[in-house]
């Protein structure tokens, strides 16, 4: 009976083993069916939003280009199918970003704004939270993180130095469905028009032209800025926008005379005789600083020199009042005035070796032996621009972003600092309230790294016997904005000098802005105490500055472009023009901002219900 019973107990386990298999291996199943079901909908969903999205993409591109073809005046109606297989709808903003479109004159630093005006949108959001949007005449894809990249290009063409802006915007709002009805509702022509301001008109001339766009878009915006244009973009995150700047080419950028004013206003006087530092008493004549390591003296002493020292201004040259002396003429160049030319008569009177131009009379010229060249009367010059805005841009600019803390930099609280009577400034980019270099010291500006950019807010003084000096190949260029209530924004005193090995004039440039004034030579000392510059001094007066450069017992190396120039009494000073400046455009543009001469406008705003 126990071995019965015991054999009992040994069978009963292994009878319920087949049962528990079964359910083990069912349970299994369950769970694998669980699981490939759960990762199969994931999928599944994955795939249908992926889907839904790229139908949205391509029922946006669809509408883009039916919205075109209302915009641009090629159909009054047309209807777009915006299906995308969900139940999502699109939503229609008038008021979702902005475009502006605006211009400065850099003659005078004006700014006028062509147009700023709402874009508008037709948004469609994912369920993923991403957008994609209809606006500005393009179709725009963001995450709703900052995020956002071009579906397709915006109403925005640039070629051949022409902006083509057809701005197209959405003026109505709403909700719309599966199906869009697209009407034109009215196009404005901004630019060029005369009805609206008589400035309106093309070709441009120096002028920043700025296209600004603010969006959800508006990285997306800058990418496609940069893409087609190479202009120059700047981001403004904070407000989520982007500017496009474009600037037109420079004109008349080239000194070709000793001295000019290229305005109506300009004149030219002698007042007194003419001082130099070397050989004869000449006002004006020319040396060639290419390619020789020489200067004025030496290639004067050569035989070198030549003429082309002309004298080119708006108003009147009255030359009578000189002192004659020179070998071979006192001006040996070309005098042209657009007003009226006084020549002097007698022994003492300068003569002229070239021919004189006017147009309002020559007194005193009728059989005068003095004038070597012939007498003709003309129409007029050629006029050059006032540069006040480039001024302005180009000093706010260093002050914003300069090199004044580099190690080694010898500036304080944004003025120079000298050490034993010197201070050098290397290559970089510099902002000063004014440089004041004072008695004997010397002030280096070292370009064999690089050029040298000085922004100056006031002025810029030498006192007798400082001196500016230019070493190594590259150029120094001075932009004074004249802010601090000086007389002159370049003061030179006895003995002082502005000079560089060869009296190269192209190595320095002071730009200033149609009021700008300098004083070369302080009237003080001997014929040893004048005062020399060697550089260009670029600043037109346009058409109502004020600019004067007066020589008292000093000396020009170089060129001038200004206002009204005057030679002083007694040892008043002379002007050697350098004729390496005929190939020199003088003052240069960043190559990084595309140029734009002619720009085509227009806003052009579209309907969208649901249709």
């Amino acid at each position: 009976m126990l071995t019965c019973s015991g054999q009992g107990d040994q069978r009963q386990p292994r009878a319920q083993a087949g049962p528990l298999g079964f359910l083990l291996v069912f349970a299994l199943v369950i769970a694998a069916t669980t699981l490939i079901v759960a990762l199969g909908s994931g999928a599944i969903g994955g795939t249908q939003e992926t889907l839904d999205e790229e139908r949205a993409e391509k029922a946006m591109t669809q509408l883009d280009s039916q919205a075109a073809l209302v915009a641009l005046g090629n159909s009054q109606v047309q209807r777009v199918d915006l299906s995308s297989g969900r139940a999502n709808s699109y939503d229609v903003e008038a008021d979702a970003g902005r475009m502006t479109l605006s211009y400065t004159n850099q003659t005078n630093g004006n700014e006028t704004t062509i147009f700023s005006e709402r874009m508008g949108r037709i948004r469609y959001q994912t369920d993923n939270g991403d957008t994609i949007a209809y606006q500005g005449g393009g179709v725009w894809r963001s995450d709703g993180n900052g995020n956002a990249v071009m579906v397709s290009p915006p109403e925005f063409h640039y070629r051949d130095a022409t902006l083509t802006l057809p701005l197209v915007t959405v003026g109505s709002s709403g909700t719309i469905g599966d199906r869009a009805v697209i009407s034109n509702a009215q196009t404005t022509r901004y630019f060029p028009n005369g009805t609206k301001n008589s400035a309106y008109s093309n070709p441009l001339e120096n002028a920043r032209v700025e296209v600004s766009v603010t969006s959800e878009y508006y990285r997306a915006w800058g990418e496609y800025f940069k893409t087609r244009t190479d202009g120059a973009v700047e981001y403004d995150h904070p407000e989520n926008k982007v500017t496009l700047a474009l600037v037109t080419p420079l004109e008349n950028t080239k000194v070709t005379s000793a001295t000019a004013s290229l305005s109506a206003s300009g004149t030219f006087k002698i007042n007194g005789a003419a001082g130099n530092l070397c050989g004869p008493d000449i006002y004006t004549n020319s040396y060639n600083s290419d390619g020789t390591d020489e200067g004025y003296c030496e290639q004067q002493s050569n035989g070198d020199t030549s003429e082309k020292g002309d004298l080119v201004y708006g108003g009147d040259v009255d030359i009578s009042g000189g002192s004659g002396g020179g070998s071979g003429g006192d001006i040996l160049g070309d005098v042209t005035s657009g007003g009226k030319v006084y020549v002097g008569n007698g022994g003492g009177s300068p003569d002229i070796s070239g021919n004189i131009s006017h147009t309002d009379g020559c007194d005193n010229c009728e059989g005068n032996t003095k004038i070597k060249g012939d007498v003709d009367q003309i129409s007029g010059i050629d006029k050059a621009p006032a540069i006040n805005g480039i001024i302005q841009t180009q000093v706010n600019e260093t002050e914003q972003n300069n090199d004044n803390d580099d190690d080694g930099v010898p500036i304080t609280d944004e003025t120079v600092s000298y050490t034993s009577d010197t201070a050098e400034l290397p290559a970089g980019s510099y902002y000063l309230q004014d440089i004041t270099v004072g008695n004997k010291d010397t002030l280096t500006l070292d370009t064999t790294g690089g050029d040298i950019y000085l922004g100056v807010q006031e002025n810029v003084a030498l006192e007798s016997n400082a001196t500016i000096e230019v070493v190594g190949d590259g150029t120094a260029s001075v932009y004074v904005l004249g802010d601090g209530g000086n007389e002159n924004q370049l003061s030179m005193d006895s003995n002082s000098n502005i000079t560089n090995a060869g009296d190269d004039a192209p190595q320095f440039r002071m730009f200033g802005q149609e009021d700008f004034s300098a004083q070369i030579g302080d009237g003080g000392g001997g014929s040893k105490g004048l005062a020399k510059y060697v550089g260009v001094i670029f600043a037109p007066p346009g058409t109502s500055g004020s600019g004067t450069v007066t020589l008292d017992k000093g000396t020009i190396y170089g060129g001038v472009l200004t206002g009204t120039t005057t030679i002083a009494k007694g040892n008043g000073g002379s002007i050697h023009y350098d004729r390496a400046l005929r190939t020199q455009q003088v003052l240069t543009q960043s190559d990084a901002i595309t140029r734009v001469t002619y720009i085509h406008a227009s806003t052009n705003e579209i309907q969208v219900e649901d249709g």
